[in-house]
This record gives C-alpha cells, sequence and structure tokens, in this order.
C-alpha cells in the first residue's frame, strides 16, 4: 500500500489500531506479540525504525512507543477504514431507522435526529444538514408595506425556507399599488430560479425593479450556502477526548462553533458524489481543523436535493467506526428523501 511492503503495512495498521483504541504509545515488543506476522520483535522494531524514518510514526521519546502520524493514519484509512465494514446487527439499524422515520416529514427536525444519532454511534461530535435543491427557486414573493417609505420582502423558497428583507422607497406608494406589483411579482417569478429571472426582460415599473434584483440576489446567495441551517450534536462526546485537555485546544474548538466557522470548514469537505469522504488534520483545508479528523458524505437524490452527514473527532477517530456508521446513515437518509420526494 502506497509503497509499503505488505509486513510494514500490516505492523503500521497494528500500531494505529492499537493507538485508536488507548490512546497511549504502542511499544514494539507489544506488536510482536499481539500480530500473526510470525516475526521476532527484534524485526518488527526494525520495521518500526524504518516506519519513523519514512514519517508514518514518531516517537514522544526514545525509549517510549510509537504515535501514529497523519500519514500513517491515512495509509490506515485507505487499507482498513475504506474497505472494512462493520456489520451493525439489525436491531441498530432498526433503531437508527424507527428514531429518523418519527420525523420523516420535516427535514430540519430529521438533519437535527440525524446528527444526534450518529453522534451516539461514533462516540464524537456530530454534523448534519436538511437536504436541499441544488438551485433554488422562488415558491412565494410578498411585498408587505410598513411604513410610507418602508416595505418588507418576503421571499420563501423551494423547501419552505424564508427570507425577508427591508426596502427603502425613494418615495411613498400607495398601498394598493404595493399590492397589485406583489401579485405581479408572484405570477412572475414563481417556480423560476435566479438564471430564468435574468433571462427574462419583464416590462417593470422602477420599484419591481428593485424587487426583481433583491430576489435574484437572495436566489443567488441561497445557491452558494448549499449546505447551510447545519445541526452539530456531541460536542461534550468530543471534548471527552484525551486530546482536548489542553485549554488552548478546547478554546479553538467552542470558538469555532459559536461563530460558525468549524461547521463551515467541516461543510467545506463534503465530496461532490456519493462516496464518503475522510479528511486527517492538516488534509483540512481550513487550519482551523488541524487537530480533528472528518468523515463525511453527501445524502439525497442526486442532481436535485442532497444533505451532508458527518462525524468529526481527534486525529485520533475510530474511523472504521465512523466510515460505516456514515454508510449507514446515508443509506437510511437516501431512503428517506426517496420517500417523501415521492409522495
Amino acid at each position: 500500500m502506497l509503497g509499503l511492503t505488505d509486513r510494514k503495512n500490516k505492523i503500521l495498521n497494528r500500531i494505529v489500531r492499537e493507538y485508536i483504541r488507548a490512546a497511549v504509545p504502542v511499544a514494539s515488543d507489544s506488536v510482536a506479540r499481539s500480530s500473526n506476522l510470525k516475526v521476532s520483535p527484534a524485526t518488527v522494531r526494525n520495521e518500526v525504525a524504518e516506519l519513523e524514518e519514512e514519517g508514518y510514526l514518531t516517537r514522544p521519546h526514545s525509549s517510549a512507543g510509537s504515535v501514529p502520524l497523519e500519514k500513517g493514519y491515512r495509509i490506515y484509512v485507505e487499507s482498513v477504514a475504506l474497505v472494512q465494514r462493520l456489520e451493525f446487527p439489525r436491531s441498530v439499524r432498526a433503531s437508527v431507522k424507527a428514531r429518523l422515520e418519527k420525523t420523516e416529514q420535516e427535514p430540519d427536525t430529521w438533519a437535527s435526529a440525524a446528527a444526534a444519532v450518529l453522534s451516539s454511534l461514533v462516540g464524537n461530535l456530530a454534523i448534519a444538514t436538511f437536504p436541499k435543491a441544488l438551485e433554488s427557486r422562488v415558491s412565494h414573493v410578498e411585498i408587505v408595506p410598513l411604513q410610507d417609505l418602508l416595505v418588507l420582502l418576503i421571499v420563501v423558497f423551494g423547501q419552505t425556507r424564508l427570507k425577508r428583507q427591508l426596502i427603502k422607497l425613494h418615495q411613498p406608494i400607495e398601498r394598493e399599488v404595493i399590492q397589485t406589483s406583489s401579485r405581479r411579482l408572484q405570477a412572475l417569478l414563481g417556480g423560476r430560479s435566479w438564471r430564468e429571472i435574468n433571462r427574462i426582460d419583464f416590462k417593470l415599473s422602477p420599484l419591481e425593479n428593485r424587487l426583481v434584483d433583491t430576489t435574484t440576489n437572495m436566489l443567488r446567495n441561497e445557491d452558494r450556502n448549499q449546505y447551510e441551517g447545519h445541526f452539530l450534536d456531541g460536542l461534550g462526546n468530543l471534548l471527552d477526548q484525551p486530546e482536548f485537555a489542553r485549554k488552548d485546544t478546547v478554546r479553538s474548538v467552542i470558538y469555532g462553533i459559536e461563530n460558525g466557522s468549524l461547521a463551515q470548514a467541516v461543510l467545506d469537505e463534503v465530496p461532490d458524489d456519493d462516496t464518503v469522504k475522510v479528511v486527517i488534520g492538516e488534509e483540512n483545508r481550513d487550519g482551523m481543523l488541524a487537530p480533528l479528523g472528518v468523515v463525511i458524505g453527501q445524502y439525497g437524490i442526486p442532481g436535485e436535493a442532497v444533505g451532508a452527514l458527518g462525524a468529526v473527532g481527534p486525529v485520533r477517530m475510530e474511523y472504521v467506526n465512523a466510515v460505516s456508521s456514515v454508510n449507514l446513515m446515508v443509506g437510511i437518509l437516501n431512503e428517506m428523501v426517496e420517500t417523501v420526494s415521492s409522495t
């Protein structure tokens, strides 16, 4: 795997697996005793020394055991976590499905439930978004007069997502005129995307032109924020990990959650296809995720409406369980989206 001999690969994966389990450096003698390689401890030590030189492992000090580096985790993920799947008991799958199906008609709620369920499966932080159309369309538009020089533009998108924006008028406009414009814009814009609106040469009043421009800007922003509206669950699980004993690490994670930057950085890693993606430490595009590992995928109807679902833990997260759990949840959520879309 990636230039390693079969024996080195097995030794490395054994060390990664043991370190994930116990969070303490792994001694070469322990690897020799526990593996089925049938080689001497001296041979294991020689192989481990080479793995250290090649950047897969490190030792906190000369007499300590080995600790995986990100390069070592990547080998483990490629050769073990993305290949081996945990077989969840039928009772676990049935329980997960039952918890999610309680919210089947409420996408916002099921995304929240999905994050809670995934967090319990992986014992770490989980993130989920509700399924959202790849191209937003106007479901309803309304103009509400508030004051002589102020109206409220309300735009409802196809997934019942609602946006409001105040529009200051240049001069007072009669309420009846505003109501007429509101009905007209609903007839003209209903069911259209911002691209379709831009292609049509509407004959509009100055006010209506302003409102159409504002509406198309709303639609553009909605499409840019494909995974907006996220839910997080399991922060306590994450902070219970020994890697977060340091206050500065905890502070960075909590600050990132409070201002939304951590969730956005995680969602930036969502794959474009139906694969589950694993991003380890500094492989993440955002530096704030360097202490973390991310396992993330998308669910829904490709090309129509998709949401995101992921597990976030320390770099020393149990990737086999995380990948299997995300795959389990994605499968169930796919079934739910298909059921709702066909009704």
